[in-house]
């Protein structure tokens, strides 16, 4: 007799608390390293530092490195306090420096970072699951190293989803995936450690959902759970979306549901997404607030409640201000013409497939309304955190490319369909 498996939910649960355990001992794990290397090798990059955040190329949004959130993570794997490592992996501390100061708040908290006595300050509402990986990095090499193996780690992750797509029969999917990565900006994404995060989850996602679909279709919910968990566990809160709609066109297309078991999939992957991401998050206060002995919950919804205000600093925040800033991101001639293109081009072939009869269309809406709500997620994100999307645009703008990734996939779509190449699905069913 087969033994009967434990049910979804109860599965998701363990799931919860079993990564919940894992992920503050390997914290703690990393805290025992010790740092006098890791500060010589941040020791050798300091001047990276001496501008602040900065573009790498003048008014260009897009081209936007956070150095100032890079030199917080980098001030944080190197701290050296008398802490236990299981109150540093709670409390996350950096050593503490004035709000003013003559030189960029960067170079002046790198330098904090490398003085000998430490005076802790806290940042317990966030797993900072990303030391995890960059303790260790930064145990062998520098920043400059970090960064170098980083672009060589994306470009080999892009092209294997490249290789993957092409293994699936899913050539047609190249463009849409250059475009979409495109918009990530890779050079900028290669050069900032806060962005380092949510690249590589989406991307192991993708590579996970067109390796194993059968499995993703099997177990749908806890696939999409365990995304949220991991993008809650190592993310900053920069564009943390893209890990759920870029891998979801993927899912939706390579199991073919009807239009309306691709929204309840949608509806149900989200949701277990959003359970990952939020339960996962409130673990962390509840593990923070045991070993710290301090109520955390009262920092983190003073922090919610601030991030999806529609005001800053006594100034009132518009939803459509919010949109504006983030599309900054796209404002180059280059842009505007793909987008037109793209746009232009899925007119086109919706009006053709409707010309073209015998039922051609009816079929092309199953596809045609899941991806048209995926396109749509972004608008809702920014309406949801109306404040940090609008203070912080200079990398939330990134979470448009699932508009453009949807939009561009459903285009590719109707244009094999119109050409008589129908791509082959998976079994229609599964949302484990």
């Amino acid at each position: 007799m087969a033994k009967k498996q434990p049910s979804g939910w109860l599965q998701g649960l363990i799931l919860l608390l079993a990564g919940a355990v894992v992920g503050y001992l390997l914290l703690v794990l990393v805290y025992c390293l010790p740092v006098e290397r890791m500060q010589q090798h941040l020791e050798s990059c300091v001047d990276a530092f001496a501008d602040g955040p900065t573009t790498l190329l003048k008014d260009d949004t897009g081209m936007w490195v956070d150095y100032l959130t890079d030199s917080m993570i980098l001030a944080e794997a190197v701290y050296k306090g008398e802490e236990s490592p299981w109150n540093q992996a709670a409390a996350v501390y950096s050593n503490a420096i004035n709000a003013e100061g003559e030189e960029a708040w960067t170079l002046r908290k790198v330098k904090a970072a490398l003085e000998e006595e430490q005076n802790g300050a806290a940042y317990a509402r966030y797993w900072h699951g990303n030391l995890v990986y960059l303790k260790p990095l930064l145990f062998v090499f520098d920043y400059k190293d970090i960064l170098t193996l980083n672009m060589l780690a994306q470009l080999l992750l892009m092209l294997w989803i490249a290789q993957l797509l092409l293994k699936r029969s899913r050539g047609y999917l190249l463009l849409p995936m250059a475009l979409a990565f495109g918009m990530l900006t890779p050079v900028a994404m290669a050069l900032c450690l806060q962005y380092m995060p949510c690249f590589y989850v989406m991307a192991i996602a993708c590579v996970v959902v067109l390796r194993y679909p059968d499995f993703v279709c099997r177990h749908a919910g806890l696939f999409f759970l365990a995304i949220g968990m991991a993008t809650c566990y190592l993310d900053f809160l920069t564009f943390p979306l893209i890990t759920l709609g870029i891998p979801l066109v993927l899912y939706l297309l390579l199991v073919g549901k009807s239009w309306r078991g691709g929204v309840v999939a949608i509806v149900r992957s989200s949701f277990c997404w959003g359970i990952g991401y939020v339960a996962f998050w409130a673990e962390k206060w509840i593990i923070g607030s045991l070993v710290l002995g301090e109520n955390l919950f009262a920092d983190a919804w003073n922090s919610l409640m601030l991030r999806s205000s529609h005001e800053t600093e006594g100034q009132e925040l518009t939803y459509g201000a919010t949109l504006q800033n983030n599309f900054k991101g796209y404002d180059l001639r280059i842009w505007k013409v793909l987008f037109g293109l793209l746009l232009a081009a899925l007119v086109f072939l919706i009006v053709v497939r409707i010309l073209q009869g015998k039922g051609s269309f009816a079929k092309d809406v199953s596809m045609l309304v899941p991806l048209l709500l995926v396109a749509c997620m972004p608008f809702a994100w920014y309406f949801v955190t109306v404040n940090h999307s609008y203070i912080h645009y200079g990398y939330t703008h990134k979470e448009l490319m699932i508009t453009a990734w949807a939009l561009s996939c459903a285009a590719a779509e109707l244009y094999c369909r119109w050409r008589g190449q129908v791509p082959a699905v998976k079994e229609k069913g599964g949302n484990g």
